[in-house]
């Protein structure tokens, strides 16, 4: 029988903690709202999947390597609120306090944290539950990796990431490089949209393989194809500037922090 573990994306947890809450302090004043969500929604996973085998991914303070290469990379998102930053700290004792391990490293998303992780439990042959709506973390589903949507506590496997999106979870990548994804930033190729994505990546494969043919006179040939080939062939920089930013890295450095 294979070993379950659930990896929890412990930012978007506290986030969507924090916003559904009222804003609730202890009494010396210290904000603590964000802080009994989360554990409330902590014990109910355990509770749903019968499981102590946890681990909770935080990010942490620090330049990525995707801002490195893409100063624009997130550059909307808001500074986390001062009430909310102040209860992160004690939320990570209060984790550990409980016997879960918790890991966050400056300069890295928790993303490829959290991808590596799987990548290393699935040769161990595990079963990886994933508790996150991060869309960029469907690519690491498959027959042994799935979602835990935190709003309906339901499970997506492969056939369920491309009933929502339009592609399997290996064309994820792909996808939003393409079409873009407004969350971080990536603006994606002009034109080119959620439909048109999808039309490529299903009916000509992924952008690795479609870039190895499409100097090819007779690929893409058709009237309908030829302007969006020549689109893809202006954007082409872009597109794979993009794709690294969309691609989670697996196999991060995780000396020190895992297992």
């Amino acid at each position: 029988m294979l070993k379950k573990k659930i990896i929890i994306d412990g930012t978007l947890v506290l986030y969507r903690a924090y916003y559904a809450l009222p804003l609730l302090f202890n009494n010396k004043g210290k904000a603590t709202g964000a802080t009994c969500g989360f554990i409330k929604i902590f014990k109910k996973i355990i509770h749903m999947y019968s499981t102590n085998d946890i681990i909770v991914i935080f990010d942490a303070p620090g330049i990525t390597f995707r801002k490195k290469i893409f100063t624009k990379y997130k550059i909307q998102r808001q500074k986390i609120p001062y009430n909310l930053r102040m209860q992160i700290t004690p939320l990570k004792d209060i984790i550990k306090a409980m016997g879960y391990k918790v890991i966050s490293i400056n300069n890295i998303e928790a993303d490829d944290i959290i991808g590596t992780i799987t990548t290393i439990l699935t040769k161990k042959k595990y079963v990886v539950y994933i508790f996150s709506s991060d869309k960029d973390l469907a690519q690491l589903v498959s027959n042994t990796v799935y979602l835990i949507n935190p709003i309906k506590y339901n499970i997506l496997g492969p056939k369920e990431i491309y009933q929502k999106y339009g592609v399997y979870p290996k064309l994820m990548s792909d996808f939003l490089a393409l079409c873009g994804d407004k969350t971080d930033n990536i603006p994606g190729i002009p034109g080119i949209g959620i439909k048109t994505s999808q039309l490529l990546l299903n009916n000509f494969g992924s952008i690795k393989y479609i870039y190895s043919k499409i100097y090819n006179p007779n690929y893409m040939n058709n009237t309908k194809m030829q302007n969006l080939k020549l689109k893809l062939i202006m954007y082409q920089k872009e597109v794979f500037l993009y794709h690294k930013l969309t691609t989670i890295n697996t196999n991060i450095n995780l000396q020190g922090y895992y297992p």
